[in-house]
């Protein structure tokens, strides 16, 4: 009887080990299928499955139905004249949703959607082409986040379907490779395997690529799953089994949400996800992400504030809350596993003063006031939110603009002036948050008599003299750099003095000497050459002026101790410079 038991116990630790086997070694990651048995009630900081399901990772790719197709399908989207007016119309029939692609010339082509893409700001749908899937030339954009009250249809990259005439395009190798598996799948989905997870199909002339998702493509993986962040299970239970985020490194704890909300490529730019050509391997969790990736980011002419969305990895890194031994990641504002009581599944109220919440909680003594006016933002108490100039909404992903920037730096109106010459120019936080037409993203402000018809271009006359003015009242707020008449004297030629002090640390003053009235730029460049900032650029009649520099960058950042070079150019045609060196 003894005996028998024995055996039964070790044939069941066999059997038990012959699983394991099979899970953790015959694919390296299981899917969110594996995890769900154990994990379906709270446990630690997990809140529990239920509640992980019901994000919008855990939603970003649904079957369609009813409830997660979003859009209006009576409409008919036009393509625009670019392509001819060509037109996307849809269908529906009981369950089953498809996308009608009508050319000016040809034959209506018809696909069934298989996915929903998205549909917390915007929904995109995915179609099933040969073995590939692909993004249909239409977007919905709901009203706003979570909000599809109303919504209205826009283009997306309709090149990739029709000609400038209207004409489809053929399923060639220029087509597929926009396919979603080459481009989008790998921050979308849990990958099947660490190796190979990506295939380059080759039949004849014909290549396309596949990416298989976890538990061989079961719809329960085609999300951002489970190990998706915490990466493949190692053994079937216990500590240990998945990484131990906690344990990791300052960066590689970033570089956890930092895989997907980065904007480039792959390391030799076959993809645009994370992946290793050399040795087609998938990033794995807790690894240097700049082995897998290459930075391609879409920002403003400025060359550091994003304009394309999904980049606020690339933004924190230029915060000051950036910083190893503050220890502030992703997820010290964010839930990664539940839908909360606020937007983006923040853990607190970000636009409240209230001491101990939010911004609050660190920077108590930023929500001080007297008599009303906030004593740090210099404006009235009740529109001195943070995130108001903090975490300026900069960036598009639906509709102008929906996303915030994490760099936490305001952009200074003087960015607008400064790079009016740069097509459509650059935006600034003042008139984008609260004064531009009297009413921002963030709140109210007034916008001083000038009206803006254009939101997306900042290039424009009431752009620039709307700039001009919050210029003014933000260096007589703030106190940063400005210009000075240093005596009634008129110089007989140009000059520029050397700057005082130098060494200088935190700020220092340039002179120079203008003969006659002219338009006079001061440029700051780094020793390599990089423009720095650009601290005067106006009509200036003649004199001699004091020019003050804070030591801070275009848009307001701290530059760091070193060589610098600064050049005044007027008319054009006269050109001066020296060197002057900060040290911090």
């Amino acid at each position: 009887m003894k005996m028998s038991l024995r055996v039964s116990r070790i044939a069941l630790v066999l059997l038990m080990s012959a699983v394991i086997t099979s899970i953790s070694f015959g694919q390296d990651y299981v899917g969110v299928e594996t995890c769900q048995p154990c994990h379906t009630t709270a446990l630690r900081t997990f809140p529990g499955f239920s509640s992980w399901q019901n994000t919008l990772h855990a939603k970003i790719h649904l079957p369609p139905d009813a409830t997660t197709m979003k859009g209006n399908y009576a409409q008919t989207v036009s393509m625009g004249a670019s392509y001819g007016n060509a037109t996307v119309t849809f269908r529906v029939d009981g369950a089953n949703y498809y996308v009608q692609l009508n050319p000016t010339t040809g034959s209506q082509v018809e696909y069934q959607v298989v996915y929903t893409y998205g549909g917390g700001w915007k929904q995109r749908y995915l179609v099933k082409i040969e073995s590939s899937y692909y993004i249909t030339p239409v977007q919905w954009n709901l009203k706003g986040y979570l909000d599809n009250s109303t919504g209205d249809w826009v283009t997306y990259n309709p090149q990739n379907w029709f000609t400038s005439t209207g004409i489809l395009k053929p399923i060639d190798n220029a087509f597929r490779k926009k396919s979603w598996d080459k481009n989008c799948a790998g921050c979308h989905v849990v990958p099947n395997s660490k190796v190979g997870t990506v295939a380059t199909n080759v039949v004849g002339t014909d290549t396309s690529w596949v990416y298989t998702w976890g538990n061989n493509g079961s719809d329960a993986n085609i999300i951002v799953g489970c190990e998706s962040c915490h990466g493949p299970r190692t053994s079937i239970a216990g500590s240990g089994h998945v990484n131990n985020l906690q344990s990791l490194s300052y960066d590689r704890k970033l570089e956890v949400c930092g895989q997907c909300h980065f904007r480039g490529s792959s390391k030799n730019h076959a993809y645009e996800y994370p992946y290793d050509e050399t040795t087609n391997v998938t990033y794995p969790v807790g690894e240097d992400l700049m082995n897998y990736i290459t930075l391609v980011p879409g920002l403003w002419p400025d060359g550091k504030n994003s304009k394309q969305h999904h980049q606020q990895w690339q933004d924190y890194k230029q915060a000051k809350h950036y910083n190893s031994t503050i220890g502030i990641t992703c997820v010290s504002c964010h839930d990664p596993h539940q839908v909360t009581a606020y937007p983006h599944q923040l853990k607190q109220d970000f636009y409240s003063l209230t001491p101990g919440t939010g911004c609050v909680s660190c920077h108590a003594t930023k929500a001080t006031e007297t008599a009303g006016i906030n004593n740090h933002t210099k404006h009235p108490q009740t529109i001195s939110q943070c995130v108001n100039c903090h975490m300026t909404q900069n960036a598009v992903t639906a509709k102008s603009y929906d996303i915030s920037n994490h760099s936490f730096i305001p952009i200074r109106p003087n960015a607008t002036l400064n790079f009016s010459g740069s097509t459509n120019g650059m935006l600034n936080t003042c008139a984008v948050s609260c004064h531009r037409n009297g009413q921002g993203t963030r709140g109210p402000g007034s916008n001083f008599g000038i009206t803006d018809a254009s939101l997306t271009n900042w290039a424009e006359a009431t752009d620039l003299a709307l700039a001009d003015t919050l210029w003014r009242y933000y260096q007589i707020l703030y106190g940063v750099s400005g210009i000075q008449v240093a005596n009634s004297n008129i110089p007989s030629n140009f000059s520029l003095g050397q700057n005082y002090p130098n060494p200088f640390n935190p700020a220092t003053t340039i002179s120079f000497s203008v003969p006659q009235r002219s338009n006079v730029k001061v440029e700051i460049y780094s020793i390599s050459g990089e423009l720095v900032n650009i601290i005067l650029n106006d009509e200036l009649d003649a004199g001699n002026y004091n020019l003050t520099w804070d030591a801070k960058s275009v848009d307001g950042y701290d530059v760091s101790s070193g060589v610098y070079i600064y050049r005044m150019i007027a008319n054009q045609n006269v050109v001066m410079s020296k060197k002057m060196a900060l040290v911090r």
